[in-house]
Parts: structure tokens; sequence; C-alpha cells
């Protein structure tokens, strides 16, 4: 294992008990709404840890990735990322704090000028690296990353009123209406859609965040342009994810996907954490108690020692896997 590999696996044990020493790619981001928004505002989740970038920037300002210690590259998730943080930083400052606008503009652009078109009238923003355990090669698309830059680009709009953000956003939502096997994001699982982070031609993967990432930006489109498109595609990945809940409930902690199914993944405790604050998030975007429950019972969960302790022990046998 690589001195960073092994750096990682001992912060995600150890975060299990000391979520303040989660490292920058694993803070807990809380949810951050009380009701239900009627137009763009602040993100559901707070990222403004996000702003405190490790690693290096292109001259541009734009965050650059390295994926396992690799040669850098801008990855479209970790700009949303960061983006989120900015734009948290300057709408707790507003009317706002230039350098923070400027720079959260400036992530926007790039989301923009990057764009790639997707077959014949689609926008994608293609993720470069290859993930050979779920048949994905470079380059490839994910609702985590189409979902959050719709985010982007609603917020983007909000704050300058230019349009063009919301051209691309709309244009974006096009790999939702499209089958993992015609190269889009939505795969089947049990007869429920499921919005894929990693669209695997070999089997449904279903990670939960990544689904409810792409929900939000939908959402946000919706309360843009208040379309049926945007609004139907919101609904059906809700209703579907509400059959779906209970595939990641297993009794004491989360499961990380379904890739495995029946066999269970545990979530580490970060992203735990994440889809439990998600989780609370739909529940004040939909009024449904049925997210309001899971949170409560996740959230449980998360604060039971009996809980953490299984949980940690499933991630250290499986510590070959410790990506999620």
């Amino acid at each position: 294992m690589r001195f960073n590999t092994v750096k990682n696996f001992f912060n995600k044990s150890l975060v299990f008990f000391n979520e303040d020493s989660a490292n920058y790619w694993h803070t807990i981001t809380k949810c951050q709404i009380s009701e239900k928004p009627n137009k763009i505002g602040k993100y559901y989740l707070d990222f403004s840890s996000k702003v405190s970038y490790p690693d290096i920037f292109t001259d541009n300002g734009i965050p650059l990735y390295s994926h396992f210690g690799k040669s850098h590259f801008i990855n479209p998730i970790v700009v949303c990322q960061y983006a989120f943080g900015l734009f948290e930083l300057y709408f707790r400052l507003e009317p706002g704090n230039k350098e923070y606008r400027d720079k959260f503009i400036n992530q926007a652009d790039w989301l923009v000028e990057n764009s790639i078109n997707w077959k014949s009238s689609g926008k994608a923003w293609p993720i470069n690296y290859d993930i050979p355990e779920y048949g994905l090669t470079s380059p490839w698309i994910s609702c985590l990353a189409q979902g959050e830059a719709i985010s982007v680009l609603t917020r983007a709009n909000k704050i300058t009123s230019d349009n063009t953000y919301i051209s691309i956003a709309e244009k974006a939502l096009a790999p939702f209406e499209t089958s993992v096997t015609d190269g889009g994001l939505v795969n089947i699982f049990n007869g429920n859609i499921i919005y894929e982070e990693y669209p695997s031609p070999f089997t449904t993967v279903g990670v939960l965040n990544g689904f409810i990432f792409a929900l939000f930006g939908i959402y946000d489109l919706g309360l843009i342009n208040n379309s049926s498109r945007s609004q139907t595609l919101f609904k059906d990945g809700i209703h579907s994810l509400i059959k779906l809940l209970d595939y990641y409930d297993i009794d004491y902690w989360t499961n990380y996907y379904l890739f495995d199914f029946p066999k269970n993944y545990c979530s580490s405790y970060t992203y735990h954490r994440l889809v439990t604050e998600q989780i609370k998030a739909l529940y004040i975007i939909t009024g449904n108690e049925i997210f309001n429950s899971y949170f409560k019972r996740w959230n449980f969960y998360s604060n039971r020692l009996i809980s953490k302790l299984r949980a940690l022990g499933s991630k250290l046998f499986y510590s070959h896997k410790l990506k999620a």
C-alpha cells in the first residue's frame, strides 16, 4: 500500500470516533436548510470547508486533482465542491464579498467553457480516469458531476442574471433521460430507476450520495425554470429513491452501494454522515416523513458506539476497498 493510501486508511478509521479529524476530502458537510427552498439560495449542505483547497491550482484559479498520486488534472466534481464553498462564504457575507464572488463565477465559467456536447443536444462534464472495477474507462460521465454542475450554474445565474448558465444547465439534464446502456445515467434496480454516479456497463452500482446530489441539481433547475421536464425527473427520482432506501439500511449502518447486492459494504463514517445529512435535506425539500424516519435512524447509528464498532470492523475486514 502506498503511504498516502495507508494515511487515508488510518484517517478513515480515526474519524469514526473523532469526526473533527477528517481530512479535506472527508469533512462532514451538514444540512444547512431549515425550510423548503422556493428560490435559489444557499446550498443544501455546508461546503464552506472546501474553500481551503489543499492541492494546486491552474494559473486561472481552477483546482487541480491528483487521482491516487497520478498526474494532476481538472476534475469537475472537485471544481463544483470548491465552488459550493466559495458560494457559501459569499452568501454569508451578502451583499457579497467580491473576492468570493469572482472566484465562484470563475468556477462556473469553467463549467460552461468545458462542458462537452453530449449526443444531439445535451451537455456533460467527463471524468478522466479509469475505474476497472466498474468497467469505466476515461472519459465517462457521472450523475454526481452533472447534478453538482447544475447546482453551481443555477447559483451563477442567481448572482449574474446571465441565462447562459441556465442554457447549459438545461442541456445537462439529457443524460438523466437516457439509460446507461445507451450512454446515459439511468439504471434500474429491482424495477426502480437510479441516477448513476458510476454508470457501469456490468450492473447497477447505485451509490446513494451521487443519486441525491443529482436530485439536488435537478430540483435547483426546477426552481429557476419551473419546467415540467425538471419536475418530472425530480419526482421520478424521489419516487424511486423512497422504494430503494431500505436496501441502503443494514440495521446498524448504511450500505455504500448496491453493486455487490445482496452482499453489504458498509459506508465509511464520513460517507454515512453525508448521506444522513442528504436525507435530512430531502425531508425538508419534500416533506415526506419517510425521509425523516431514515434520517433519525441513520443519525442514531452515527451516535451509537456499537454501530460504529461494527461498521469499522466491516471496513477493516474489507480494507482493500476503502474508497467509500
